[in-house]
């Protein structure tokens, strides 16, 4: 009986998480509270890709709500040296994702939090590595470059049956770059040649 009551409890958690949030005032709480926990100015265009590409803010309640968080002092924009938009918290805005945190659901904050640091974390690899995605007749190639400052450290091309497994796969490798290039080492010094049988010789 338990058991089943944690797995519907879940259950419903997973809906909760995998539905776009509508309501403004849910919007203004999270994306403050996103802020305050990656604790460093965002661009506007990371901003939109981690609250309405990851699809946990509808596109229209995102766009309020950043207005409404400039508006009310919650947060500021600056202009960066590449011409990019830079989203800031205030005081206010720290004020609100300290005290106001709880009126968005745990699994919500989880979420945008999580997607964050992921997104932040490629933005970060992104000089280090670079993916490319060429569309073929048939299927797409996924080419992978890890650089260590001038040095090339690997160069790869993988064949995918669509853009959509490529596209998976290069954000997987974006997500901790590494970590592939280990696991790819430790494959090439773990492989062996195919047994051969001489017991008939």
């Amino acid at each position: 009986m338990k058991k089943q009551m944690r797995d519907e409890n879940l259950m419903k958690i997973s809906e909760l998480a995998d539905r776009s949030v509508t309501d403004s005032s849910v919007a203004n709480v999270l994306l403050c509270y996103m802020l305050y926990r990656v604790n460093a100015p965002l661009e506007s265009e990371l901003l939109y890709e981690i609250a309405v590409t990851e699809g946990i803010i509808n596109y229209f309640t995102y766009q309020d709500s950043v207005e409404t968080l400039l508006q009310n002092g919650s947060v500021t924009c600056n202009i960066n040296e590449k011409g990019e938009k830079l989203y800031s918290l205030t005081e206010n805005g720290i004020d609100c994702a300290k005290k106001l945190k709880t009126f968005a659901a745990k699994s919500y904050r989880d979420h945008i939090v999580l997607a964050a640091k992921r997104a932040i974390e490629r933005r970060k690899n992104e000089d280090a590595v670079k993916v490319e995605y060429i569309p073929l007749k048939q299927g797409c190639h996924l080419r992978v470059r890890i650089m260590d400052h001038e040095l090339l450290l690997l160069e790869l091309t993988l064949y995918t049956p669509d853009m959509k497994q490529a596209k998976l796969l290069g954000e997987r490798i974006l997500s901790n770059p590494s970590e592939f290039y280990n696991n790819v080492l430790q494959s090439a010094m773990q492989n062996e040649a195919v047994p051969v049988d001489l017991s008939d010789n």
